[in-house]
């Protein structure tokens, strides 16, 4: 039990102490918060979050300004308790880990949970939210497809009207009449352009996609990026400004000839940069390899960062570089909080729901001496 949030324990034994006996008298007055927190021991923000849940399941009503009662129609206990959670990719470690936390939640809460991929489609994930509406999905997680600027304005999310509730999860845009869950890329984009700053790097490029491709995440680090960069003082040359998506954008991934490209009008950037800030750890490692292949010194002559701790690359890519270490689980867990408190009908409104992402400042190990030669071990013994 100790891995059970205290509201949902707290739930609970409201639910065994006033809603679960043979016959609960409908519309009975229920304790008030303060009576409740002083009852179980805990805070007042605990128990407001303990009736919220019992809201959403329909157990209690609240009304303004007078307390909560027994709702007048209790709920089926028979019925299976569903929610929605819908995904582009069931292979990216990031995504499979903010399943991991949505299924983990869910299951606390008493819920089963409907997966689809939408595979990168956003056809097929229009479809996948209608298939689960009609099995009964009481609220839907959506991780989305990127949408394209011209896309929104006859998006199904713009112009949602069920009654059941949608939160994305990290990503999402004004247009959508959802609440979402995501990191704080701005403050990430931020602090780790001020740590190369504090490492004297003074010109540093930011890998750019097309504001017309409205990945919020890459943009919101951009502007975070160009924030500490105007804090410090320095202009961004204008060159920097839209690198590299005049050779290649973010989607769909760039080939490896392509990141030799991207590499290539990198070092043709004037003045060339010490430093550049990838879009994740995947396009790290291929631009850093792209620039070893022109005999550049990494990170000795140019730095190069990524994002979100990649496992494949940390555990097999040299030399390692900074990176980002988002946690997925954590934000599918609230992405669940946030549907409950939008099913309950708090707020009434949209919310964004940010929560902050640590930088993993990765130096690249030095190489291991040749015992008899005192030369730098390169994998190969040395002639006798």
């Amino acid at each position: 039990m100790s891995t059970v949030p205290a509201y949902i324990r707290i739930a609970e034994q409201i639910k065994s102490e006033w809603l679960s006996n043979a016959a609960p008298q409908k519309g009975q007055k229920l304790p008030t918060q303060e009576e409740l927190a002083e009852r179980f021991g805990i805070s007042r923000s605990t128990v407001v979050r303990a009736l919220s849940k019992l809201v959403a399941e329909g157990y209690i009503r609240s009304q303004q300004g007078s307390g909560v009662y027994v709702a007048e129609t209790l709920p089926q206990e028979t019925g299976l308790k569903c929610l929605s959670l819908i995904v582009p990719d069931l292979h990216a470690p990031v995504i499979v880990a903010a399943c991991r936390g949505v299924e983990r939640r869910a299951r606390q809460l008493g819920y089963q949970v409907l997966l689809a991929s939408s595979e990168q489609n956003r056809a097929r994930e229009q479809e996948a939210v209608l298939q689960h509406l009609r099995a009964g999905a009481r609220g839907i997680v959506l991780y989305p497809v990127t949408r394209r600027r011209q896309e929104l304005a006859c998006d199904y999310l713009t112009h949602w009207a069920q009654e059941v509730p949608v939160v994305t999860l990290d990503i999402g845009y004004d247009e959508w009449p959802c609440s979402r869950v995501q990191f704080d890329n701005y403050r990430l984009g931020y602090d780790i352009t001020r740590h190369l700053l504090r490492c004297r790097h003074r010109r540093i490029a930011f890998m750019h996609t097309s504001s017309d491709y409205l990945h919020s995440s890459i943009h919101d680090r951009c502007r975070g990026w160009a924030t500490a960069m105007e804090e410090a003082g320095l202009e961004i040359p204008a060159s920097y400004q839209e690198w590299p998506v005049a050779v290649k954008d973010y989607a769909p991934p760039p080939s490896d000839d392509e990141y030799d490209a991207i590499a290539e009008s990198l070092l043709c950037l004037e003045p060339r940069p010490d430093a550049v800030i990838a879009w994740n750890d995947v396009a790290a490692a291929h631009l850093i390899q792209a620039l070893k292949n022109r005999s550049m010194r990494v990170p000795e002559e140019i730095r190069v960062t990524g994002f979100d701790s990649e496992p494949l690359v940390s555990r097999l890519f040299q030399p390692l570089f900074p990176t980002s270490k988002p946690d997925f689980v954590r934000l599918g867990e609230l992405a669940v909080d946030a549907l409950l408190e939008a099913h309950a009908g708090r707020p009434t409104y949209p919310r964004i729901y940010y929560y902050p992402v640590p930088i993993v400042w990765r130096e690249p190990r030095p190489a291991p001496i040749f015992p008899s030669t005192g030369k730098e071990w390169d994998g190969i013994a040395a002639e006798a």
